[in-house]
């Protein structure tokens, strides 16, 4: 009986090391921002003037940092959110996309965000852009078209999400329009 527990006890241990190796693997060492074909850059004549995103609902207030795709994979940030440079700024027309990393200290609560909360994107010169969740989704990382340019004005934020970081949780906002006083 007992060499039949240490058995167990062994055949477990190497079990947890095993799955433990492949979690640190994962965190350190492949890129799940990684694509089998870059979407397509658009001509964007601007320089980043942006700062931060607040997500008031969550309560997040994080650096913008631009980033850019080179060899088919995603620069990403650890101090905040990745813009992708090929976007426009945000409030701009076309689809202004950003990653975050799936920890509590940036995007880790961004699958709590609801249609019609607003998120805020300040501008250097202290410009607030306002936009409002329109709707929210999990996707396969495959289904690369969420970070496609558009023809209308649009923020995309997104993060890993599910078992082993396999899906991404995307949030899709528009601009705020504000109603005119009469």
């Amino acid at each position: 009986m007992k060499k039949f527990l240490s058995h167990i006890l062994i055949g477990t241990g190497l079990f947890c090391l095993i799955v433990a190796s492949y979690l640190v693997y994962l965190r350190n060492f492949s890129n799940p921002l990684a694509f089998k074909s870059a979407p397509k850059p658009i001509n964007v004549k601007h320089q980043y003037l942006i700062s931060t995103i607040t997500i008031p609902s969550i309560r997040k207030e994080l650096p913008i940092i631009p980033a850019k795709i080179t060899n088919n994979k995603w620069e990403t940030t650890e101090k905040g959110v990745s813009l992708l440079s090929s976007t426009p700024t945000p409030g701009e027309m076309g689809n202004s996309v950003m990653y975050g990393h799936n920890w509590k200290t940036i995007l880790g609560d961004l699958y709590k965000v609801k249609p019609g909360e607003e998120i805020i994107v300040t501008v250097k010169t202290g410009e607030k852009r306002r936009f409002i969740v329109e709707n929210t989704a999990v996707i396969d990382p495959s289904q690369t078209y969420i970070i496609e340019n558009t023809k209308d004005t649009r923020l995309t934020l997104y993060t890993c999400t599910g078992f082993l970081d396999n899906k991404r949780f995307v949030v899709v906002a528009k601009p705020k329009v504000l109603s005119q006083a009469r």
